[in-house]
């Protein structure tokens, strides 16, 4: 059979480009360090080290996003401690002026204008940014979240980043948790559905709220009036409506340890029963079971007008010792306008404690975001391991291949030429 010069040829041909392909595929290996040069170098660890670097990627992302977080959380953290160190140093001095309860005028003036420079520096804490972002407004970032009466102007939404799969931090606040805000001012029922929602209201920094409550009764001149369980919410004026026409009468019931007294209220004006703030301040006082076996009144009602224009109702029993309690037993509507009652000091610990227990939660934050940064790096470096062990060139094989790569090239080159010229003719004498 005889074998022809062009297949002798092609075959050659063949063999030349397999080992000059060899040949330029581990010289390009050497010279660029990279083993995968294309993606049908090698399918599969072309796919696995593309999914190393998606990976990789992602926890890029993560890491970058921790940096912008972590700054944010870090002033945030130091904001509240700040609030705290302020306000544990005004509680000792309040406890003071609580317990002994007599200022003169001098002194009432330098204590009050204390208060009003720790409200101011609270507020101005609260208030703190980065950049033009203000942390605690929640995802309204762009204007103050509390105004200069320490009422929250912020969302309840807040702005988050995700660290890690399905792990998200705050990287803004809601203030109206953060500061440990209180509700305050006057419930106007917009939509009048009877329910005293979030945006019918104020909301007020508890321990602001304390100290504006105790600058007012400085101000006001009966310090007894510290001692009081009074309302957080109240009225514009003294003669204001106690209940709306569409809303429930209803009995007030106040009891101060075995006494109770009861006192009806509506909204009807041509009947004795009480209906505005004035008349039914009047109507606890005056009723003659109200009264010690020395003429004082069980439980003293009042009134005082707070910092924000407010008229709001406070309760004193005779004996300091005795708790009041404020309850609506006739099924009518008036808690809702004057909120929960409380003691001034009791408002101050509420607002640390709300404040206290948010920097607990940064904290905590704070160290998932640590935690979570050793194990993203540590992952990195090993995303980086496999993909140089997918990619990069092995230096000594690559070697080693070339140099087999050039041997089997330059034998394939010896044994065409030697095997080009073959003819019988050559042989034939």
């Amino acid at each position: 059979m005889r074998i022809s010069d062009l297949s002798v040829y092609n075959k050659y041909l063949k063999y030349d480009r397999i080992q000059q392909n060899s040949i330029q595929k581990y010289s390009n290996q050497l010279s660029s360090g990279k083993k995968i040069l294309i993606p049908s170098d090698n399918a599969i660890d072309n796919t696995r080290s593309l999914r190393f670097k998606s990976l990789k990627s992602e926890l890029s992302g993560y890491l970058k996003n921790m940096d912008l977080v972590q700054t944010n959380q870090e002033v945030a953290e130091t904001t509240l401690k700040n609030i705290m160190n302020a306000s544990e140093e005004t509680k000792i001095d309040m406890l003071q002026l609580f317990n002994h309860g007599v200022l003169d005028s001098e002194d009432a003036q330098i204590f009050r204008d204390y208060l009003e420079d720790i409200k101011d520096y609270i507020i101005k804490q609260a208030n703190v940014k980065i950049g033009d972002k203000y942390l605690f407004g929640g995802v309204k970032s762009q204007t103050e979240p509390f105004n200069s009466q320490g009422i929250y102007q912020g969302e309840l939404a807040e702005t988050s980043v995700p660290i890690a799969k399905n792990t998200e931090v705050n990287s803004t606040f809601n203030g109206m948790n953060y500061l440990g805000t209180v509700e305050s001012g006057v419930w106007n029922d917009t939509n009048s559905d009877g329910i005293v929602d979030n945006n019918e209201i104020s909301y007020k920094i508890g321990l602001i709220k304390a100290i504006d409550d105790t600058i007012a009764i400085i101000e006001d001149g009966d310090l007894s009036k510290l001692d009081g369980k009074i309302s957080n919410l109240g009225y514009t004026s003294l003669d204001s409506n106690l209940i709306s026409t569409n809303e429930n009468a209803g009995t007030l019931t106040i009891s101060v340890g075995d006494y109770s007294l009861s006192v009806d209220y509506d909204q009807d004006n041509t009947t004795a029963t009480p209906t505005t703030l004035q008349e039914l301040v009047d109507a606890i006082n005056n009723d003659p079971t109200n009264k010690t076996s020395d003429g004082q009144n069980i439980v003293r009602a009042y009134t005082f007008l707070d910092k924000d224009g407010i008229y709001r109702l406070g309760f004193k029993p005779y004996d300091s010792q005795l708790d009041v309690s404020v309850t609506e037993t006739g099924g009518g509507d008036i808690l809702k306008h004057f909120g929960n009652f409380e003691y001034i000091l009791n408002t101050y610990d509420q607002g640390y404690s709300d404040v206290s227990k948010y920097r607990s939660i940064l904290g905590s934050q704070m160290k998932l975001i640590d935690d979570l940064r050793t194990q993203h790096e540590n992952f990195n470096l090993n995303y980086n391991d496999l993909i140089s062990k997918l990619e990069d060139t092995d230096f000594a094989e690559a070697i080693v291949e070339l140099e087999k790569a050039k041997t089997a090239y330059e034998a394939t080159m010896a044994s065409f030429m030697q095997n080009k010229d073959l003819s019988l003719l050559n042989y034939y004498k």
